[in-house]
């Protein structure tokens, strides 16, 4: 009998783990856009290597300022990229989950008309950004301020 029961726990046990196996723990990750900077989170995701470790992934565009609420609240389980909004959150008490990536490239660009051949030439001149406050914003003001006021 103690024989029977046995081998009927190991077979239930390993039902579960069979089962278990094929269950994907659902993470939600936020990002602000889908620029170039996201290109290894995406990466990862098409090229399926979250779900080789069992993570069903999804990917929510949500402003940083937005996302921190969605960590506490529990909507969101990471935030990808870390930029002013996530660092004033955790500054003021919020605990964070942060997803980064690192490239020795750089990953922001500044074009301009072709009458203008450096930065200095811009002094003066309305630059349009996309994200004011974010990472993109104060990256674009630090490096005007060392390019135009050394």
């Amino acid at each position: 009998m103690r024989l029977y029961f046995l081998g009927a726990l190991i077979f239930l046990l390993s039902l579960t783990a069979i089962g278990g196996a094929q269950e994907r723990r659902k993470i939600r990750i936020s990002n602000a856009t889908l620029s170039y900077s996201a290109l290894p989170l995406v990466a990862a995701r098409e090229w399926k290597l979250f779900q080789e470790q069992g993570l069903d992934v999804e990917i929510i565009l949500m402003r940083s300022a937005a996302a921190a609420a969605a960590l506490v609240s529990g909507d969101l389980d990471y935030q990808s990229g870390i930029g002013p909004a996530s660092i004033s959150a955790t500054l003021s008490g919020v605990e964070s989950r942060a997803l980064w990536s690192s490239t020795s490239h750089i990953t922001y660009w500044l074009m301009a008309k072709p009458q203008y051949k450096s930065v200095q030439e811009l002094k003066q001149k309305k630059i349009g950004v996309s994200g004011l406050g974010g990472t993109s914003h104060v990256a674009m003001t630090v490096a005007l301020e060392k390019a135009v006021c050394p």
